[in-house]
């Protein structure tokens, strides 16, 4: 210690100029730190978002798409209706979204890695000549693979990983204009769009599409009212630029549209996945923006009033700004982009990390109240608040650290870089806040603030706990039967993620999101593989019966509103072969009975057909017809199957309802030669929803024992090391059953809570090392030091619930809702926190503390100790 205390005296200018320069170097970081709004959460090896990139290397239509809607009141097929389809549809075809801030970005790359690699430069220059065009797609792409040999810096790295699919960002489309439809024509199976220009009437287009099942409930609803055009989009997940590119790019060709067509007076929506990440983007931007500056404002509005001294609001300040960049500037270093939860990082870090500061301004200023000039001060300070502030700092970011046990990326960002920013507001306050003081030249005694109402305020907590302390067993009895009766509660909180329904019910975007689910297909795709061991594997009529059973199942199933396979394209073309004629409408049997005339004879002839060899041909006529779009259900080889499901929600549990009964349903009905592989939303998101149960639980025991231990060594005292620890249980209990009892679910953001409240031991410590002080001190009783302590402690106690609460409220203004719920949520866990950890170090203390007798006085000590925690 005293080495330390010299060190920060005799080097305490280099101290604050290397803590600086540390400063700055972070901050120049910061332009480099990326922007992911990917709401998927898991990793891309994690098994329920790789089935689905697995699936897209061998289907299309698997890739997230856009949703253009339009509702007539009236009926969709008008002119002036289907004009709208027809254009917007070839418009969106042509969309890029390359920039012309991307071709000043490749140009500079260009001349900034030209001389280290002239293939990569002439290749940039290309792409360049005439402006970016979607044909430049193929030499982008040869450009990403050069430039592996230079040394790009992550932002320059993902810049060209984005700008191909920026260039041709359309995967494929779907609608009126560009879904395949099935009919004959004078005896002749043709395949065409049915909207492929603005001339054939619209009531001939109604013919041709209804009753299709591979259109109704999908390209068109069953009213008539509705009709959709779908935009796959081949633009990275992680692209969130690139995603609000498109949906402004989408709402751009809406909005054009109608200017030069004043007829148009369609409603339309924008939905779908790609418009969902784009609108999270949004968000994620808006919070920083607005949140960011309250929260600085609101906290330095409270040091200001509690400390009323120039030093009591600099100092706090500057720990937590220059920890925010540099836990924001690790992050840049190491990668790790900024997304829907570490977007609340710097609220956190502005609130939590302040502690260790403010801890220290407290103590200095008692001490240098008392008399002291400011260097002696400083010292006794450190010597008083050393050992505690270390020891909640550590068990702070074992809460956090612990939370990374999960499979949740963001939530695994979140806890590495909050430990990060402890660790760092801890170097920072024990250097900074000492080698900044030992500089001051104030005078001897400098008045203290006004404490009457500090005191006031412990006077009224002494009588509060005194009563209770009073009736100690009357007390626990009645904890003991609100803890019964709040952990039962909490074994009933429902777990859930609800997507679209964590925006604001004014949302643009949920609107339309809510619109689609109402009217049309749905806005939550699914796929079902089904592969063989072989070529030609699916085209039987066993495998394609048992798709076309599975297609009727999820028809039956809530929720799910279209299914799509090759069994739908099958007993399609079966139909049109067969004039239309409804019992047609199947699939072919085993063996089927042709009969024709004989041209010749003119007699009737009949001859048996295998049914699997109609099935080949059927497959065969599409192909040969013009058809592109069985790529979407089969691959080239024929060894595997898709069907695809679209739900009309976006909840987890709805979502785990329907992969439950088709769980079960496949275990009675799979064939044995065939594998089968689920995919898609229901799966990621259900798949989210395990690990939020899976992590909550495995990151409190991990959480809670390692804190224990820790507290155990570090008080030499399994007994006290178990009491401080108890009221992190209790908040817990109490903060789960609360929640159950307000009907709150937890989800992505509320599960953020247990790593913040596990963490947090300050108010325990602090008490607790109080009362030690006094019992070790005096010739008082525990009864009398408990009293003592809650007096002295108990008014610090409730400012740091208040400074940290109000910090975290500022979250309530937040337009997503997990996010918001967080902020009054950690509000309450804290309050419940500083309540359990008074009542029930004060109600357990005399079987867990014993009396020692007062030792030999040292006013060294002493001097240094009697005010430790008093501001905690």
């Amino acid at each position: 210690m005293e080495t330390y205390l010299k060190f920060v005296d005799r080097w305490a200018k280099a101290i604050l100029l290397i803590l600086f320069s540390i400063t700055v170097f972070f901050a120049a970081q910061l332009g480099n730190l990326t922007n992911d709004s990917n709401p998927y959460l898991l990793p891309e090896t994690h098994p329920a978002r790789k089935s689905i990139l697995d699936m897209q290397q061998e289907f299309s239509g698997t890739f997230d798409a856009a949703m253009i809607v339009i509702h007539n009141e009236q009926d969709i097929f008008n002119r002036i209706t289907l004009d709208a389809v027809y254009e917007l549809t070839q418009s969106s075809r042509k969309l890029m979204l390359a920039t012309q801030s991307d071709a000043d970005y490749l140009s500079a790359l260009a001349g900034k890695y030209g001389e280290a690699n002239s293939e990569f430069k002439k290749l940039a220059t290309d792409i360049l000549k005439d402006g970016f065009a979607q044909s430049d797609f193929f030499a982008a792409d040869q450009l990403m693979a050069l430039s592996k040999t230079l040394p790009l810096s992550h932002a320059e790295k993902a810049f060209v990983n984005y700008l191909p699919r920026r260039l041709n960002p359309i995967k494929e489309m779907a609608g009126l204009a560009a879904s395949d439809n099935i009919i004959t024509q004078d005896g002749t199976l043709k395949i065409f769009k049915s909207l492929h220009d603005k001339i054939v009437p619209a009531e001939q287009i109604k013919q041709e599409v209804m009753g299709n099942e591979l259109m109704l409930n999908s390209v068109y609803s069953a009213d008539n009212k509705s009709t959709m055009i779908t935009v796959e989009l081949f633009i990275k997940q992680d692209d969130a630029d690139g995603q609000v590119r498109a949906y402004e790019a989408i709402k751009h060709l809406v909005d054009d549209y109608r200017a030069r067509h004043p007829e148009f007076k369609d409603d339309v929506y924008i939905a779908g996945v790609p418009i969902f990440i784009a609108e999270q983007k949004k968000l994620t931007d808006n919070d920083l923006a607005t949140l960011l500056p309250m929260v600085l404002l609101i906290v330095g509005g409270i040091l200001v009033v509690f400390f009323r001294r120039p030093m009591g609001f600099v100092l706090p300040m500057l720990n937590v700004v220059m920890c925010t960049i540099w836990t924001l500037g690790m992050m840049s270093l190491f990668r790790v982009p900024m997304d829907l939860v570490t977007s609340a990082l710097p609220v956190f870090l502005i609130t939590i990390c302040g502690a260790d500061a403010i801890h220290m301004m407290n103590e200095y200023y008692t001490q240098h109240n008392s008399g002291l000039p400011p260097k002696e001060a400083v010292k006794k300070s450190l010597r008083a608040m050393f050992s505690p502030i270390v020891l909640t700092t550590v068990t702070t970011v074992a809460g956090f650290l612990f939370s990374t046990s999960t499979n949740i990326s963001s939530i695994q960002s979140f806890g590495i870089f909050m430990a990060v920013g402890l660790f760092s507001a801890q170097i920072i306050s024990l250097l900074l806040i000492p080698a900044w003081l030992n500089l001051t030249k104030a005078k001897s005694k400098i008045g203290s603030p006004k404490a009457s109402g500090r005191e006031r305020l412990g006077s009224a907590l002494e009588a509060f706990f005194g009563s209770l302390i009073k009736h100690r067993k009357a007390s626990l009895l009645t904890f003991t039967l609100v803890m019964f009766g709040l952990g039962f509660m909490a074994t009933k909180i429902v777990v859930e993620d609800a997507g679209s329904d964590y925006f604001s019910a004014t949302n643009e975007f949920r609107k339309s999101d809510e619109f689609v689910n109402s009217h049309i297909a749905g806005t939550s795709p699914g796929w079902v593989e089904i592969a063989g061991s072989e070529p030609n594997a699916m085209l039987n009529t066993d495998t394609v019966a048992f798709i076309d059973k599975l297609d009727k199942f999820l028809l039956t199933q809530e929720n799910v509103t279209y299914t799509y396979s090759i069994a739908t394209y099958i007993k399609r073309m079966n139909l049109a072969l067969h004039d239309m004629n409804p019992e047609f409408n199947r699939l072919p049997n085993r063996t089927e009975t042709v009969t024709s005339i004989d041209p010749e004879t003119n007699q009737e002839i009949s001859e048996t057909i295998n049914g699997d060899d109609l099935v080949s041909q059927l497959v065969l006529l599409y192909e040969n017809g013009g058809g592109s779009d069985l790529n979407n259900v089969l691959t080239r080889d024929f060894s595997k199957a898709a069907v695809l499901f679209t739900m009309n929600t976006t909840r987890a549990t709805e979502y785990q309802t329907l992969l439950n009964n088709l769980d079960a349903w496949l275990a009675q009905n799979k064939p044995a030669n065939v594998h089968v592989q689920v995919a898609g939303t229901p799966v990621i998101w259900t798949g989210v929803l395990h690990e939020i149960i899976k992590g909550q639980f495995t990151s409190f025991v991990l959480a809670f024992s390692s804190i224990c231990v820790v507290l155990m060594l570090w008080m030499r005292s399994p007994k006290l090391g178990l009491l401080t620890a108890l009221p992190l249980a209790a908040t817990m209990v109490s903060y789960y059953g609360i929640m159950a009892i307000l009907g709150i679910e937890l989800n992505i953001g509320t599960a953020l809570i247990s790593f913040i409240v596990v963490g947090i031991v300050d108010y325990s410590v602090h008490y607790l090392h109080r009362v030690k002080d006094h019992l070790a001190t005096t010739n008082a009783s525990i009864d009398e030091s408990l009293l003592y302590a809650i007096r002295h402690s108990g008014s610090s106690i409730v400012f740091n619930v208040a400074l940290f609460s109000l910090g975290f409220l500022t979250l309530l203004l937040s337009q997503f809702k997990p996010i918001a719920y967080l902020g009054g949520l950690v509000a309450l866990a804290l309050t419940i926190s500083g309540f359990m950890s008074i009542f029930l170090i004060s109600m357990l203390a005399p079987w867990f503390m014993r009396k020692e007798k007062p030792p030999v006085p040292n006013p060294t000590y002493e001097a240094g100790n009697v005010n430790a925690g008093e501001y905690s």
